[in-house]
């Protein structure tokens, strides 16, 4: 099978296998999509015999990392013709995809998983889960606050509204993705386009506190973001949703596991979930460890580790790096070859690498797991160089 970035010339077969694979052409998002958002240029086709068997979609984000802003591709709508499975075309299709975003010079790429298992094989691990909550509209009354106002946002203008509550909730945060007023208004445009709806609550001096994005129409109600900047919002949110009874019975919703709130929940002992949301794989060794911000008292004084790196897919990952700490607030890093007669100080696999940059997981937690080896000094000291993080994100596609 070849693998090459579409042209405009495929996207007629791009959509029968989207819609094969994924949503009917009818389906408002489909038609969405494929108007506004499809993108050949950032899309991998893999051809045999004339014949359009998989893509992957490089949907361009960028993705805060540890406070440095990276180009990142976010791979949606992975896709194989059921003919072709079974055949080890996934992975290819996602080697030749990782080789297209090297040339770009992009060091980390993320998905959003159906199957876990399927990507983790590839190298990819999962960098956030969220907590989904469900609760019956009845349930809600204890958890609301009517102290702030109601109001709908309906209009793509409107972005400005609730840029600030995002940019306060992500804060402290990584791995979220960065929006501007090009990312703002296209994913209203997308909710409008599907019905879906957006309220907001302010206070007395008209300042906007958070706001949830939910769609009606089926006894439960799903909210696909609440965003807050204090937890009287979230309450006077959910107080909205009370306001519901009549249109629904339920309410799901998604917010970032570093979220404590659960603790003071009245009850419980039911509707509180973790669920696997998204998954990070390092693209370019080199480039990522150069690019992600350390600790900036890890580096007091220069000190060069060497890293052995484990990544069966991709080849130019795979052997031993030169990490040199202590020369600015990245290291810098040398490839000394898959095998080196250099001392290796630490083992680490791909997945592994990825969601410690990403600040998922610390040394330790990776020691613990079997996917980092060496010795104890030197895992305490990756701990302060990559200390965790709260990680989260809340991009659909």
């Amino acid at each position: 099978m070849e693998f090459r970035i579409a042209t405009p010339q495929d996207t007629p077969q791009v959509e029968a296998l989207w819609a094969y694979c994924f949503e009917p052409k009818e389906d408002p998002f489909f038609q969405y999509y494929f108007s506004n958002c499809y993108e050949p240029d950032n899309t991998v086709v893999g051809i045999q015999e004339g014949q359009l068997l998989s893509t992957v979609h490089l949907r361009q984000y960028n993705l805060n990392v540890r406070g440095a802003v990276l180009p990142t591709s976010y791979m949606v709508g992975v896709a194989t013709h059921p003919a072709a499975r079974r055949g080890g075309v996934g992975g290819a299709l996602l080697t030749s995809s990782l080789e297209e975003l090297r040339h770009r010079g992009q060091a980390i790429t993320i998905l959003m998983p159906s199957k876990a298992g399927f990507y983790q094989q590839y190298g990819w691990d999962l960098y956030a889960h969220q907590w989904v909550q469900t609760m019956s509209l009845e349930d809600l009354r204890p958890l609301t606050d009517k102290t702030l106002s109601f109001g709908l946002v309906n209009d793509v203008e409107q972005w400005t509204l609730l840029d600030p509550v995002y940019r306060a909730y992500t804060k402290n945060l990584c791995g979220y993705a960065e929006r501007g007023e090009k990312d703002w208004k296209r994913l209203l445009s997308s909710f409008f386009a599907e019905g879906v709806h957006v309220a907001a609550v302010k206070n007395d001096d008209n300042i906007i506190e958070g706001y949830a994005v939910y769609r009606l129409g089926a006894p439960e109600i799903p909210v696909t973001e609440m965003v807050y900047t204090t937890r009287r919002a979230q309450q006077a949110l959910l107080n909205y949703f009370y306001n519901h009874r009549s249109q629904g019975a339920s309410i799901r919703w998604n917010e970032g596991l570093h979220d404590t709130g659960y603790r003071f929940h009245p009850d419980g002992k039911d509707g509180h979930a973790t669920m696997p949301y998204m998954m990070v794989r390092v693209v370019d060794v080199k480039t990522a460890i150069e690019a992600i911000p350390i600790n900036p008292d890890a580096a007091m004084m220069p000190i060069t580790i060497n890293i052995r790196v484990i990544d069966k897919l991709c080849s130019w990952n795979h052997g031993v790096f030169a990490v040199t700490i202590g020369g600015g607030v990245t290291p810098s890093v040398s490839y000394l070859g898959e095998s080196t007669d250099e001392i290796v100080e630490l083992t680490i696999d791909i997945g592994g690498l990825s969601i410690l940059l990403m600040g998922a997981m610390c040394a330790s937690d990776l020691a613990f797991e079997g996917k980092l080896q060496g010795e104890q000094d030197w895992i305490t000291y990756l701990d302060m160089v990559y200390p965790k993080q709260n990680t989260y994100i809340n991009e659909w596609w």
